[in-house]
């Protein structure tokens, strides 16, 4: 399936072509002796193409002494070599950027992913193979092309892609492994081998998400695939698909993998905005809302603060919640935090609701499948609830409620997640924790509730439970909630039929 999907996608007709410039500029490309005048004859014959490139040598971008009047000027100055890629990169842009998907793409979103990605790459590159730097822009700015590419030529499978994507916390090659068996970066190589470019740059661009770096065999083009990736996540993390409170880590792993220093890496990331918007300029493409590097580390200190607060948030609503100044960051936690607090809690008992542990469940259960770490769920039902409202009345029944959901919270806290799953249901989720503390925490659950009657009047009401628990060690994309809540629930029956006041595992 994987390799006729990626086939269909390469074969379709409405992909994108290549403008009769770059073909030519690819063939000089090939060309060793191809001269100066070879490539400025070329050039010339797109007026617009040429004045861009100019546009773009005098920039801040290029950093010239002196202003560039010429495309012989231009090539003299930075090299048949460089002038080269940056018509190629202009050329296939307005092939990019002048298709019908427009108004049905989020070309924003795309061309902000996009030439983020290319300073970065640019930016690095210069730093720690200058001679490269060019292609880096390059592998950059076409990093993503796969993405229109699956969209144009497999609509019915990547719209879908696209929608899980925007309206989740995944990362989008992961959802596109998923659910197509490669990402758009391995689409990328396949594509660009067919539109005939440099071999190095192909395996580059394809390995932008780290796929198969360590199998590149030329060192140079190794070490581009590892700037070229490095880029990429900084442009995640730029476009907000990366949490900021992910910073200090992206930093690293960059440091790690490229060898450029934190303090040279700093001063990119300071100045990766305004290159940004030079860039969108001088190509005439809408990025939409961007964000520097000062928001993304008050956002960063923001987020690691609510994570030790109260447990990690939802990062779409962080981001939009903590986009005011640093000044007002107290006072937008505690406003929101009260919000949610409303909106998640049972009145009666004042533990988690079921939508709250609906929501809980399955970012815990995203979060295990992505780190390795085990996750365990305990249900509870009350024995024999019934008879404490036909008895005493409901009110005595809404006491023994809170009185169970008091004795559950402080057996389970800090380490489990309890919440009222419905009526005399209750529920914990436990994280991090082996089968055997799992089943350890029920019982110590269950022997609580039994030993400690509510009293009330004169009279003091026995209260026992039963309980079933189920742990996944380390769960797979084949692991849903709904197969979790079913494991313990159906557990919880065993307990219920076999005596009741009793756990089972």
């Amino acid at each position: 399936m994987t390799e006729s999907l990626i086939h269909r996608i390469c074969t379709s007709d409405n992909l994108p072509s290549l403008p009769t410039v770059a073909v030519e500029v690819l063939r000089l490309s090939r060309n060793a002796d191809a001269s100066i005048d070879d490539l400025v004859e070329v050039i010339q014959k797109d007026p617009a193409l040429t004045g861009k490139i100019l546009k773009t040598v005098n920039s801040a971008l290029f950093g010239v002494s002196h202003k560039i009047g010429s495309l012989k000027q231009a090539v003299g100055l930075l090299g048949l070599r460089s002038v080269k890629v940056i018509a190629l990169s202009f050329s296939l842009v307005d092939a990019l950027k002048n298709s019908d998907d427009e108004h049905q793409l989020n070309f924003e979103m795309y061309w902000r992913r996009s030439l983020t990605t290319a300073a970065a790459a640019r930016l690095l590159a210069k730093t720690i193979i200058p001679q490269m730097s060019e292609e880096a822009f390059v592998a950059g700015l076409l990093s993503d092309l796969g993405i229109i590419a699956a969209w144009r030529g497999a609509p019915d499978i990547y719209q879908k892609i696209l929608n899980n994507w925007t309206s989740g916390n995944q990362r989008l090659v992961e959802i596109e492994s998923q659910q197509m068996g490669f990402s758009h970066a391995h689409l990328n190589r396949e594509l660009l081998h067919k539109w005939n470019l440099p071999e190095n740059l192909c395996d580059v661009i394809g390995a932008h998400h780290g796929e198969g770096i360590e199998n590149l065999s030329d060192g140079q083009t190794q070490k581009l695939a590892q700037v070229v990736h490095a880029a990429s996540t900084i442009a995640e993390l730029f476009c907000q698909e990366i949490p900021s409170s992910e910073l200090d880590q992206v930093k690293a792993d960059c440091c790690q993998e490229t060898g450029i220093s934190s303090e040279q890496l700093e001063k990119i990331l300071e100045g990766l905005d305004q290159y940004v918007h030079e860039m969108s300029d001088m190509l005439s493409v809408k990025v939409g809302e961007t964000t520097n590097y000062a928001q993304i580390q008050s956002e960063a200190t923001t987020q690691l603060t609510q994570l030790a607060m109260m447990g990690e948030m939802d990062r779409l609503e962080t981001q939009r919640q903590v986009k005011e100044a640093h000044e007002e960051i107290n006072h937008l936690h505690d406003e929101k935090r009260a919000i949610l607090e409303i909106a998640s809690t049972d009145g009666l008992t004042k533990i988690a609701n079921r939508a709250a542990f609906d929501k809980r469940l399955a970012e815990e259960l995203d979060r295990a499948r992505i780190e390795s770490h085990p996750i365990g769920l305990i249900f509870m039902d009350l024995d024999h609830f019934k008879r404490f409202n036909n008895t005493y009345g409901h009110q005595t029944g809404d006491e023994v409620l809170r009185h169970v959901a008091n004795c559950m919270n402080e057996v389970v806290q800090p380490v489990g997640f309890p919440a009222r799953y419905g009526g005399e249901e209750f529920v914990v989720i436990v994280i991090r924790k082996t089968a055997e503390a799992i089943r350890e925490m029920a019982e110590e659950i269950r022997k609580t509730i039994e030993n400690r009657p509510l009293k009330q009047d004169n009279r003091e009401l026995k209260i026992t439970a039963s309980l079933g628990a189920a742990c996944i060690p380390s769960p797979t994309t084949s692991h849903t909630t709904r197969k979790l809540i079913e494991d313990a629930d159906r557990c919880l029956y065993r307990a219920k039929f076999g005596g009741r006041n009793r756990v089972e595992m």
